[in-house]
């Protein structure tokens, strides 16, 4: 054994993360089994504190009893990877964002988004998408505007998302004729007889008449990057943090995603029957385009000519939570900032399962 003494503001449970022990009650007791009587201790530990650490040969005896125990704050999974089962993803999810300007709300989107397994085919997981109830600042929007939106976007649900067994996001595509859409969104201009809906609906239709703009577009949503990124296909290492990876990210409305290396990191337990599984994403960006260029239809990150510039001053932070029992997923929250030359553009993002009890 070792002895340690204790640096300020740390924790029974952060020092337990650094020697890399599963239950910090077991540190303690280690403590007060190889300390005199004076120094034994009930709670939590305290700066300066003289501690009796065990040595990494003990943690893995002592890691070993607490798991045949039961007493992990850590539920490691086989060969560091989650075995998400992704057909649980079905459901009724609901979807709030907020977007700020240093901490003053600039608004409020809400929107419910249903996910119906059709199927599984050939190893890919066949989901019909739609989206419905929309609210801006915590009221439906009744505008001209909104309501022409609503509806050409409602003309085209369902569509159909395939992914792989990794959760990999592989097509989107109508599940409609793509006339019987286009015959449908010219019937709206009944309801919008002046120029700027007619516009508007045209530039629908040669949405939907290009499927890889189509699929481009709904690819391009925080909506698919949460459900279906490269966060579920990254495995953890030797203790609770991934390698790095990397992955692009649409924060920005209306602009190309951000290229971001990102981190996962495994958080321990509140207590040990916990039921839920936390883990963190934390990304910073490695995206040199500009703030304008992001909104360029043609800017495309390019490793080999951006990598060396300074990349785009912004930050993402996210945790997820899964049910313990079989990794279905039970809430994403998640943040993005972007700090300005005036001030901070803030966004964040909740996207909670509302049915199926998982």
């Amino acid at each position: 054994m070792i002895i340690y003494y204790v640096k300020e503001g740390q924790s029974l449970v952060d020092l337990c993360h650094e020697v890399q022990l599963e239950n910090p009650e077991y540190l303690r007791d280690y403590h007060n089994q190889n300390c005199p009587l004076s120094e034994c201790f009930e709670g939590d530990i305290v700066q300066g504190m003289k501690l009796y650490i065990p040595l990494s040969q003990e943690i893995r005896e002592i890691n070993k009893k607490i798991r045949d125990d039961s007493q992990s704050f850590y539920d490691f999974p086989a060969n560091g990877k989650f075995p998400f089962d992704f057909k649980l993803w079905e459901g009724t999810y609901q979807i709030t964002q907020t977007t700020y300007s240093d901490d003053t709300i600039l608004e409020k989107y809400e929107n419910k988004v249903r996910l119906d397994l059709k199927g599984i085919k050939d190893g890919y997981y066949h989901f019909l998408f739609s989206a419905f109830d929309f609210r801006k600042n915590e009221d439906t929007s009744d505008t001209k505007v909104d309501a022409l939106a609503k509806m050409c976007i409602e003309v085209i649900y369902p569509i159909r998302y395939s992914i792989d067994s990794e959760g990999k996001l592989i097509d989107i595509v109508l599940t409609k004729k793509t006339e019987d859409i286009v015959s449908e969104l010219d019937s709206i201009k009944n309801f919008f007889p002046d120029q700027y809906s007619s516009d508007y609906i045209e530039k629908m239709k040669s949405i939907i008449g290009n499927p890889e703009i189509l699929s481009q577009k709904f690819r391009n949503t925080l909506f698919s990057f949460f459900m279906f990124g490269t966060f579920y296909r990254t495995q953890l290492g030797n203790w609770t943090s991934s390698d790095v990876y990397y992955d692009f990210c649409p924060w920005i409305f209306d602009a190309q995603p951000i290229r971001f290396e990102f981190q996962n990191i495994l958080l321990s337990k509140d207590i040990v029957d916990d039921e839920r599984v936390k883990i963190q994403q934390k990304g910073i960006s490695i995206d040199s385009r500009n703030l304008e260029g992001l909104h360029f239809i043609d800017s495309k990150f390019d490793e080999k000519t951006d990598i060396e510039k300074k990349p785009i001053d912004c930050e993402h932070f996210a945790e997820y939570l899964f049910n313990r029992e079989n990794l279905s997923l039970y809430k994403i929250e998640a943040g993005f900032q972007y700090f300005g030359h005036e001030n901070t553009q803030r966004e964040d993002f909740l996207l909670e399962r509302i049915t199926d009890n998982y």
